[in-house]
């Protein structure tokens, strides 16, 4: 079967709440679980119709339950609150009548403000052309890195036995696009493995528990286009089989677009 593109899965959720009738195809899975960046961002599409486009995504807690499988399941949005400024919304996406992944959003307009601080510069690292490009192995990689396109420039390859504090480098969608909103953000954010990985020498499974992401730079156009955006992702501490990490991308202008935060778990 072909692939499934990002934009086909996010155009099915509609503006009807619940969102219903949705599945992860085999190509946007990782293991028994589906990929955590499309659960994310499909969630972020569903709290979309519940704001005006004037109140931009700020902020998006993330909890991953448990996995999503193959199964059909349902996104379930709530207004928690609208204020003046600021609507607070809930997403929970449910599987077999068991609440698989909760995110939570934060969507607010522009405010005239005396402070502004310029977000963190873009790491110095080679350029794509000239980072090591890293291939789509069938049954080795997650399935659906097989959609984007990476190229390796900081820290040591997972599994190769050395490193572990540091990654980063380039990435792009394999699909074109000249409309690359934040849902397509969310999906590039999460695209990378754990840093930690690099320690051990054989492969192992990892899974996020928990993910914080902000949004910055939104003054930008709507829509992107498909190209090179920055990552890098370092390790704050790591012990007792859970690690804790930040990570950030930036835009094809090296500009700030995403910061994050996860709790993971390795399973070595």
């Amino acid at each position: 079967m072909p692939d499934t593109s990002f934009s086909t899965l996010i155009a099915s959720v509609g503006s009807e709440s619940p969102a219903t009738g949705l599945q992860l195809p085999e190509d946007w899975m990782q293991g028994r679980a589906g990929y955590g960046g499309l659960a994310a961002a499909l969630a972020l599409k569903a709290m979309r119709s519940h704001v005006p486009p004037a109140r931009k995504v700020r902020s998006l807690l993330v909890s991953f339950v448990g996995p999503v499988g193959a199964e059909e399941f349902s996104i379930r949005t709530r207004v928690l609150r609208a204020g003046k400024a600021v609507t607070h919304i809930e997403a929970k996406l449910v599987q077999l009548e068991a609440v698989r992944c909760v995110v939570l959003g934060s969507f607010g307009g522009d405010r005239e403000s005396a402070i502004r601080i310029d977000p963190a510069p873009q790491p110095e690292m080679a350029v794509p052309a000239d980072a090591l490009e890293l291939p789509y192995i069938e049954g080795l990689t997650p399935a659906f890195t097989r959609h984007f396109t990476y190229r390796w420039a900081l820290g040591e390859l997972p599994f190769s036995g050395r490193g572990g504090h540091e990654i980063g480098g380039w990435i792009q969608f394999r699909e074109s696009t000249d409309c690359l909103t934040e849902e397509w953000l969310v999906a590039l954010a999460d695209a990378w493995p754990t840093p930690v990985l690099a320690m051990l020498t054989s492969p192992a499974p990892a899974s996020t528990v928990t993910w914080e992401m902000g949004f910055v730079h939104l003054d930008r156009q709507a829509c992107t286009e498909n190209d090179w955006w920055g990552y890098r992702s370092t390790v704050d501490s790591a012990e007792n089989g859970y690690v804790h990490e930040r990570g950030a991308i930036w835009d094809p202008e090296g500009r700030l677009a995403v910061y994050s935060r996860q709790t993971a778990t390795v399973f070595a």
